[in-house]
């Protein structure tokens, strides 16, 4: 059903497949999602990407079941609080939507592995990040971050970290350098005037070893991620 010209979904159509576990619905005109979306409980992979949602209704958080998510290129401007319910995802593909901030029950997503937040609105992403235990991607660049949560250093499976094009981003905290799984951050087009120029221009492993010399007896004293 991908890529058609689809503007809404019957109501009870995929209720009575009690056996759905996949629904791809990528590249439609979809504006709403029908209300009994609760009752899919069977469904494991959902692809909303490119259609035109503006909203998300609160019962997604009923899909027990659900570990993928994908809403990429749409027009969501926040995400209901029940996401935080949807204790089996583990990716959340939100690129490209008009996202101003994420709920802090996002925090709740403890098998989340990859969050993709690129090309929103972002300011910050929240403190309770530091929960994702199992992340191992995220991306957030092309927002407009100011500053990126201390307790992202908590977040000891993280691999690749994409900031780029953040125009607002003027430093990194220090605990980001207890990430030692990472192994790609990009940085690119982001000020971070709070660290030396010759730092920065060398690149993003030479950015995390600076953060790993500053302050080095403050950082012991700083709890070690588990």
């Amino acid at each position: 059903m991908e890529h058609n010209q689809i503007t809404s979904i019957p109501f009870l159509i995929f209720s009575k497949a009690e056996h759905l576990t996949k629904i791809n619905l990528k590249e439609n005109l979809l504006k709403s999602l029908p209300l009994d979306i609760g009752s899919w409980t069977s469904v494991v992979e959902l692809n909303f990407g490119t259609n035109k949602l503006a909203s998300l209704p609160a019962d997604i958080g009923m899909l027990v079941n659900l570990e993928i998510l994908i809403l990429s290129n749409n027009d969501l401007p926040y995400l209901p609080a029940s996401i935080g319910k949807l204790k089996k995802l583990r990716v959340l593909d939100l690129e490209e939507n008009k996202l101003k901030s994420l709920p802090d029950e996002i925090g709740q997503l403890e098998e989340l592995t990859r969050l993709v937040v690129q090309a929103n609105q972002l300011t910050s992403l929240p403190e309770a990040i530091k929960s994702l235990k199992s992340l191992t991607y995220i991306g957030a660049g092309e927002n407009l971050l100011t500053s990126i949560p201390k307790s992202i250093g908590q977040l000891n499976k993280l691999e690749t970290l994409y900031l780029n094009d953040n125009s607002y981003l003027h430093s990194l905290p220090i605990e980001l350098a207890y990430c030692n799984c990472l192994q790609i951050m990009s940085i690119e087009n982001c000020p971070l005037t709070q660290i030396p120029q010759e730092i920065v221009a060398g690149g993003p492993s030479l950015v995390i070893h600076y953060l790993r010399l500053q302050a080095p007896g403050s950082l012991q004293q700083l709890p070690q991620p588990p």
